[in-house]
């Protein structure tokens, strides 16, 4: 049986025919596109026609970078993001421990402080959680996922003391004058201490991805990351995989430093989908966080004399992370956030390939690219690194970045019309947990660049609407070697569609994050319905 949509804006995002009257999908493929006269030429009696009901009818959108498990984790962790101070955070988390009935011995997690949005203008630290509870051990994780604070109890569980040394790419926060720990966290250091909580059951993990993916389709997306991949993580998604629970496609990216080997062990989703789960290459983080002040820039933060945020990695160590990427033919990305970061990972990349035949980068990625510099892409463009930036910080920490870098650096990150005035491709993505992945959200962020607060954040930077969608679609299939499957509604791809109230090409400006996903499509088949939209349907 066919599906035909008609009586709708169809946008398909080819530049050589950008609008369409109607579109004929078989067994979750494309097969005509065109005008409404000549493409339903093709139907049959048996045949589906969807009415919709001058709609508008895009390629589903594409994640480029999130961390999906952890989307799916953070469903069972309490939201502080709407907290204005610590007393606020206290009886949040007592009433969600309450809440969900969690036994003494239970971790309470909560998830999306931020220091810069809170009265007392610093991260909590023990002594405030150990007012949440002293029996149970509490965590809080920061808004960048790269720190967070835990209490008393929680660093007597992980046997964390004054004799516990910080470890290279991260540190413990201590009380003033003393070795002792104050609870906080930041980068390796709590990489490490998350990696010692309990785990979920499988049970509920599965839930939570049924969860997890209801939220993105929820958005209008089809294809969803998971960003950092270790082994056993892996094998979560390959039983979620096997067990036929993924409606969308997940693309993982292992750990370069942990998990290397999976393509070799797991040949079977190297680079292509199982049952809607593939290996997409490797991971490496070079630096944290901007808006937490740990990002690896070349240049002091503002009010500082020397700090400038700090590397994960030697130099050495990266080049021969990125030599294993290419002689596995593995695509690396790499999360860079300050420019210092991103020097490393260009000059890196520069000197491997100058010492090779071979001088194709796979399309590596600098992911989120937030202070990355114009005469830094120039090189990126000349090498084939695709940047990836998390643009929407414009409207989430906008403000934030402007205090902590100055007017000339702060209203310059996620410089898009840099990229664009290159010629490159370049994607956008949402980082998620850290923000929700709203994709019109983001879009908004690129065109708009306005900060929650209503600052303007570099309008030099500001790009058109089209170019914006491009990154969520065309240019963010080009990114996961997925250019002739995905990003464009064109005769053989897969049928991923979002259908939305309005179109964004015919949208005024500031309106643009306010545009609703209407129904989400993943090979023609329904994964996301707006109640309201119980008529637009495949009955």
């Amino acid at each position: 049986m066919k599906s035909f949509y008609i009586n709708g804006t169809i946008l398909t995002m080819e530049d050589n025919a950008l609008y369409a009257e109607a579109v004929c999908v078989e067994n979750g493929r494309i097969k005509a596109v065109g005008t409404t006269e000549d493409v339903m030429k093709l139907k049959e009696d048996a045949d589906e026609v969807i009415d919709l009901r001058s709609r508008v009818m895009m390629p589903g959108f594409i994640d480029t970078h999130s961390h999906f498990v952890g989307a799916a984790n953070a469903m069972t962790q309490c939201d502080l993001s709407l907290c204005k101070d610590f007393e606020e955070i206290i009886e949040i988390m007592k009433n969600f421990k309450k809440k969900r009935n969690l036994s003494e011995d239970a971790w309470i997690i909560g998830c999306n402080y931020d220091q810069n949005f809170l009265a007392e203008g610093k991260h909590p630290d023990k002594t405030v959680l150990d007012k949440i509870s002293s029996e149970n051990p509490v965590l809080l994780i920061h808004a960048s996922s790269h720190m967070g604070v835990t209490n008393s109890r929680g660093l007597e569980i992980q046997g964390i003391t004054e004799e516990t040394e910080d470890c290279p790419g991260g540190r413990y926060g201590r009380v003033e004058g003393t070795k002792e720990p104050d609870g906080y966290m930041e980068e390796k250091a709590f990489i490490e201490f998350q990696a010692k909580l309990p785990m979920t059951s499988m049970e509920e993990l599965m839930g939570l991805i049924g969860e997890a993916q209801k939220m993105y389709a929820s958005y209008g997306v089809t294809t969803v990351q998971d960003g950092m991949v270790g082994k056993p993580l892996f094998q979560l998604l390959k039983y979620a995989s096997s067990a036929g629970l993924l409606k969308l496609d997940v693309v993982g990216y292992v750990d370069v430093m942990t998990a290397s080997d999976l393509p070799e062990a797991e040949p079977e989703y190297d680079g292509q989908y199982k049952n809607h789960f593939k290996i997409g290459g490797f991971k490496v983080f070079l630096d944290g966080s901007p808006q937490g002040k740990t990002a690896w820039m070349t240049t002091p933060y503002e009010g500082e004399e020397t700090y400038c945020g700090y590397p994960i990695h030697s130099d050495e160590k990266l080049r021969a992370y990125i030599a294993l990427s290419l002689d596995k033919k593995q695509q690396l990305l790499a999360h860079c956030n300050g420019d210092a970061a991103a020097e490393q990972y260009i000059t890196q990349f520069e000197k491997e390939l100058q010492a090779r035949e071979e001088k194709d980068s796979n399309r590596a990625v600098m992911v989120h690219a937030q202070l990355v510099r114009k005469d830094q892409l120039e090189r990126m463009k000349k090498i084939g690194i695709i940047p990836s930036f998390f643009v929407a910080h414009t409207y989430y920490w906008g403000d934030i970045h402007m205090k902590n870098f100055g007017q000339d650096r702060g209203s310059q990150i996620s410089p898009v019309k840099d990229a664009l005035e290159y010629g490159m491709k370049f994607t956008f993505h949402q980082d998620t947990p850290v923000v929700p992945p709203d994709m019109m959200r983001t879009v908004s962020s690129a065109v708009n660049r306005i900060s929650r607060t209503g600052q303007a954040i570099g309008v030099n930077q500001r790009i058109p609407v089209l170019e914006a969608l491009k990154a969520i679609t065309s240019y963010a299939a080009y990114q996961y070697h997925e250019e002739a499957e995905k990003g464009t509604i064109t005769v053989g791809k897969k049928a991923d569609f979002v259908i939305l109230d309005k179109n964004p090409l015919k949208t005024e400006a500031e309106e643009l994050a306010h545009i609703q996903v209407l129904m989400t499509l993943k090979e023609n088949e329904v994964v996301y319905r707006n109640i309201s939209e119980g008529e637009t349907s495949h009955e």
